[in-house]
C-alpha cells in the first residue's frame, strides 16, 4: 500500500492554518521569509486553501475573521486625509511627551511621525501601531495588553482606568467613528468606550483625531462629548469644541 505524501504546497496551507488559529493576521511579508518562498507563492496558496484563509492587502487572514476585513478595507480609505490629520496632530504633542495612541486607522499614521521625534514614550493598544513602531522608534513604546479584539485589532484590559491612572499620560489621541450634530462622539464596540473614557481621564491633554468624512455621523456607542476633550483634529485642521459644534451645524445629520 501506497501512501502520498502531501505537496509542499499542502504542508504549508496546514502549517498557516495553524499559525492562524493563534494570529489574527500574518504578514505576507515576514512569513514568506520564514517559509523561504515568495509572497507570490503564499498568494496562490490562499488561492488554493479551499476558504480557510485568504489574502488581504499585505496580510494571510483566517476567512472566518470577517471582521479584519473590514478594518483591512478601512485602512486603505481616505489615506491622505489621515495623514494630513496625523501630521497636525503632530504639532500638538510637546516635547518629552508621554503620549497615548488609540487604536484606529489615522492614529498609525502619527505613530508613523513620533517614532523618529522627542517623546518620551508611546502607549498604545492596537497591533497596527505596534506593528508601525516595531523596530523603527526610537523611543520607549508600552503596549497595554488584554483580551484581543480582532473587530479593531486591538487589546483591551478588563480595568483601563486603573491600567492607564499611573501612566503619566500627556496627550492621548483618540479615534472615533463619528460625531454627531449634537457633539457627541462615537464609535462601533461597546469594549472600545471604557478604554477611551479610561484615556480622556488619566491625560493631562486629549484629542479626538478623524477625517472630515466622519463628522455629522453617529456610531452605535456613545462615550464623550465635544466638551470632554481638548479638541478635534481632522485633514482640515484643528477644532475647539466650540468651532466644531458650529461645523456641525452646518451639516445634514447622517447615520452609519
Amino acid at each position: 500500500m501506497f501512501v502520498t505524501r502531501p505537496s509542499r504546497q499542502q504542508e504549508r496551507i496546514t502549517q498557516i492554518t495553524a499559525m492562524l488559529d493563534v494570529s489574527p493576521a500574518l504578514r505576507l511579508r515576514d512569513l514568506a521569509a520564514q517559509m523561504g518562498v515568495t509572497e507570490m507563492t503564499l498568494r496562490r496558496d490562499a488561492a488554493q486553501a479551499g476558504g480557510r484563509f485568504a489574502c488581504r492587502g499585505g496580510y494571510l487572514v483566517a476567512s472566518r475573521t470577517t471582521e479584519y476585513y473590514d478594518f483591512d478595507a478601512q485602512m486603505t480609505r481616505a489615506i491622505e486625509a489621515k495623514r494630513a490629520a496625523a501630521q497636525i496632530a503632530q504639532d500638538l504633542v510637546p516635547d518629552q511627551a508621554v503620549v497615548f495612541l488609540d487604536a484606529g486607522t489615522t492614529l498609525p499614521h502619527l505613530a508613523r511621525l513620533l517614532a523618529q521625534g522627542g517623546v518620551r514614550r508611546i502607549i498604545t493598544h492596537c497591533f497596527t501601531t505596534a506593528e508601525v513602531l516595531q523596530g523603527r522608534a526610537n523611543v520607549p513604546v508600552e503596549f497595554l495588553g488584554g483580551e484581543i479584539k480582532l473587530t479593531t485589532r486591538s487589546c483591551h484590559a478588563e480595568n483601563p482606568q486603573e491600567r492607564l491612572a499611573d501612566l503619566g499620560i500627556d496627550v492621548a489621541f483618540l479615534s472615533a467613528g463619528g460625531i454627531d450634530a449634537a457633539g457627541v462622539i462615537s464609535c462601533s464596540y461597546p469594549y472600545e468606550a471604557a478604554l477611551k473614557q479610561a484615556a480622556i481621564a488619566s491625560s493631562a491633554q486629549s484629542y479626538v483625531v478623524l477625517d472630515d468624512s466622519k463628522l455629522g455621523t453617529r456610531k452605535p456607542v456613545p462615550f464623550a462629548t465635544l466638551d470632554a476633550v481638548d479638541g478635534v483634529v481632522s485633514e482640515t485642521g484643528l477644532w475647539s469644541g466650540a468651532q466644531m459644534r458650529n461645523r456641525l451645524t452646518q451639516l445634514s445629520p447622517r447615520e452609519m
